[in-house]
């Protein structure tokens, strides 16, 4: 007996879609591993300091040297946090005028919904979650 394949009615098949698009899972669709060409991509939008980045990263300044010299992908925790921080970047700037003023908005220290978000909260798969919420409810237009 052939089994039917399943069909999703239009609710179900756009929460599916919804999940794909959070930034938890992100990572789960793009690859294992984060190259050093997006990195410098990425690096030359944002214009951290090196040892900004490697706080980020949770590496010191000289790993991250060696993976920038030797085109070491990145894998593991760091390639989901910067694959998360790109998407958190390319929303950011759909919504600020400049890269200045996006960069500025990251390093400034903010309340939301009774949490104080700063600069540090890069460093964390969570912290840059509620970043991205923060984004998407500037947004619309929904301040907490």
């Amino acid at each position: 007996m052939k089994k039917k394949p399943i069909q999703y009615g239009q609710k179900k098949a756009q929460a599916i879609s919804n999940l794909m698009q959070e930034p938890e899972v992100l990572y789960q669709v793009s690859t294992d591993v984060f190259s050093p060409v997006a990195y410098d991509k990425l690096q030359h939008v944002l214009q951290f300091t090196q040892a900004e980045w490697a706080a980020i990263l949770h590496i010191s300044d000289r790993t991250l040297q060696r993976y920038l010299k030797d085109g070491k992908p990145f894998t593991g925790f760091q390639a989901e946090l910067l694959h998360q921080l790109k998407r958190l970047t390319e929303t950011g700037l759909q919504i600020f005028d400049s890269t200045a003023s996006f960069t500025d908005w990251l390093r400034k220290t903010k309340q939301v919904l009774g949490q104080e978000l700063s600069f540090q909260s890069l460093q964390t798969i969570t912290g840059v979650g509620l970043l991205q919420q923060e984004l998407g409810r500037m947004a619309y237009g929904v301040y907490i």
